[in-house]
């Protein structure tokens, strides 16, 4: 094992620490600028210097943002967090291995399959910014609108179509298998079906819109779609007119219905005389500027209402609402003057998708996600636009295919990107890292597992979840992370509790209160991760194993994980082993885990602080 080095590098919040001291403490080499085997760095590697940087470059190294694990007080008490974060780095760092990187390929092939303004747009984009496109297009005609788009606006796009854009006219995509950098798409035309493969796809089918259905019984009279909706028309003079939006009471309107809905009702509210009241089963926000959109209508006086199962039902021939508020268990009624339904845009779900052992159900492909915006989905590389995702057509399915084609741009041509080790000799290819991935990353190819080159983000998910520890993100195997926290633990003081915190939430917060001078316990250790999703059952049983007495466990909130299901994951992981603690007559309470976001620091200083009063060991 190679012997690491402490490369000390002086940061805001680390004054006071004696890097020779802490070197000894931590059964490391202080770096007297020689040659190295393995090194710990006191800051993240965009922070170091340029010369340091390149002396690293092809050894193992581990990059600290030692002040974020610190926080306040004495110090002797910094010192012995700074011991024990080093020490858990150093562990790591002995056994650290250079990961394979996947090369970025700029110019790798991008399938554009659809019509109308979604896919021109993704196809022009792309082909702009160097990438060889095949745009499979459903017609014959580039310049075909679809429903409900401006038939000028496409015909402007499609009459100067860049080079590199190869048109495949009537030609469907039946069959997609893989993920970011190595796609095998089947395509179906006029000559045939033939397999062809690319880094990244974008599929945008024409559609149209589909008016909610009203609920049974509604005077005819009363209802009109969305889209027809004239918040001028509506202006009284002659005493208050109500008007009721109905978005998305049968089933969950999706984020981008939601949003048409709440700009219509801030709109009509804002019109003399007028007094508006959505429904709706779920406030979905996800949309860009849903939040705002939201609270902008609250403002203005739009009535808010969440209904129930069956609801809302029918009075007075069909021409009052009538549905029970959840906060005063009453019922309310209204008799509107108009009532106005949600209108989505959409389009047949490609049969290829329904497929259980390829691909994931819709929801967890393309879930109601802050984090997937942008034409993204949970399968790296792969792009839903327009109509299939329910974006309205004009500017935002603009916007939406030039963020989905800057986001594959980056994906196949961004920097270098390790990819996930995969040790063969002890795979024993029973498919769990292919079941689990979020991002199709593991495949199986003939005789192995074989990683998608360029859509790994070491959420570490399937290292987590893999029995025979075969497959793990670079940096993150089980050996390497036991091996840290093994030696972290030994230079902590008792008692000793672990935090494994998402860096995508808990870390972030964490952050933030150690550099306002939060004083952690002494024994508290940081394993700080990508996503939670590499928390498993047997990961936090081991860490009990090596003398921790509590394992507290933070995540994103629900529905908001990078990696879709990695906070469930870690939080099922975490329930699992308080009932194992449980079954052997332990404490359950020695784990906990905590879903929170990056802007909620005081939450997690409490679930710490909670959990070390549990332990009879409050600081």
């Amino acid at each position: 094992m190679p012997r690491p080095t402490l490369c000390w590098v002086a940061a805001p919040g680390l004054e006071g620490l004696e890097p020779p001291a802490l070197a000894m403490a931590a059964g490391l080499d202080l770096d007297q600028g020689g040659a190295l085997e393995a090194a710990v760095v006191t800051v993240p590697e965009v922070q170091a210097p340029d010369k340091l940087r390149a002396r690293l470059l092809g050894r193992p190294v581990q990059w600290l943002d030692l002040a974020a694990e610190l926080g306040g007080g004495g110090e002797g008490h910094r010192g012995q967090r700074a011991a024990a974060a080093l020490s858990r780095a150093a562990g790591r760092a002995s056994l650290g291995t250079l990961p394979p990187l996947y090369s970025p390929q700029p110019n790798q092939r991008v399938l554009v399959a659809g019509q109308g303004l979604a896919a021109l747009a993704a196809a022009r984009q792309a082909a702009l910014l160097g990438h060889p496109v095949l745009w499979a297009l459903s017609g014959d005609d580039p310049a075909a609108a679809g429903a409900g788009e401006d038939a000028s606006q496409v015909a402007g796009l499609a009459a100067g179509l860049p080079e590199g854009i190869e048109l495949a006219p009537q030609t469907e995509l039946t069959n997609l298998t893989g993920a970011g950098g190595s796609f095998t798409a089947w395509l179906k035309g006029p000559q045939g079906t033939a397999r062809q493969r690319f880094g990244a796809v974008a599929l945008a089918p024409g559609g149209a819109y589909r008016a909610e259905p009203a609920p049974p019984g509604l005077a005819p009279d009363l209802s009109r779609p969305l889209s027809a909706c004239q918040p001028a028309s509506l202006a009284s003079a002659q005493g208050w007119r109500q008007v009721a939006i109905l978005a998305g009471v049968g089933q969950p309107a999706t984020a981008q219905g939601f949003a048409r809905a709440l700009a219509t009702a801030y709109a009509l509210q804002a019109q003399p005389g007028v007094q508006v009241t959505l429904l709706f089963r779920e406030a979905l926000v996800a949309a860009p500027q849903g939040e705002r959109l939201y609270r902008q209508a609250r403002q203005a006086g739009v009535l808010m209402a969440r209904l129930g199962d069956g609801e809302p039902r029918l009075a007075d021939q069909g021409r009052t609402l009538v549905w029970q508020d959840q906060v005063l268990a009453e019922d309310l009624e209204l008799a509107p003057d108009v009532v106005f339904l949600c209108e989505e845009t959409g389009a047949p779900w490609p049969g290829f998708l329904d497929n259980n052992l390829l691909w994931p159900a819709r929801s967890r492909l393309l879930p109601e996600h802050a984090r997937l915006d942008g034409g993204r989905t949970a399968r790296a590389g792969f792009y839903v636009l327009g109509a299939l995702r329910g974006t309205p057509a004009g500017e935002d399915r603009l916007a939406e295919a030039a963020a989905a084609v800057h986001d594959l741009h980056d994906l196949l041509g961004g920097g270098a990107a390790p990819l996930p080790a995969v040790r063969t000799l002890t795979c024993a290819r029973c498919l769990t890292c292919v079941r689990v991935c979020p991002h199709g990353v593991p495949e199986h190819v003939e005789d192995h597992i074989q990683p998608a080159p360029a859509a790994c983000l070491a959420c570490g998910i399937c290292a987590a979840e893999c029995p025979a520890h075969a497959i793990a993100p670079p940096g993150w195997s089980t050996a390497e992370l036991m091996e840290g926290l093994a030696c972290g633990l030994a230079a902590a003081p008792a008692p000793a509790m672990v935090l494994m915190a998402c860096g995508q939430s808990a870390m972030p917060a964490f952050a933030e209160l150690s550099r306002s001078g939060h004083v952690w316990p002494a024994g508290l250790l940081v394993l700080p991760l990508k996503c939670a999703g590499r928390v498993g059952l047997e990961l936090i049983l081991r860490v009990l194993s090596l003398g921790a007495e509590g394992v507290l466990v933070a995540g994103c909130h629900e529905g908001m994980c990078r990696s879709v299901t990695g906070n469930l994951r870690a939080r099922l992981a975490t329930g699992q082993a308080a009932g194992t603690l449980s079954d052997l007559g332990l404490g359950p309470e020695a784990v906990s885990f905590l879903h929170m976001a990056n802007n909620q620091p005081q939450a997690l200083a409490k679930a710490v602080e909670a959990m070390y009063a549990r332990l009879g060991a409050v600081e």
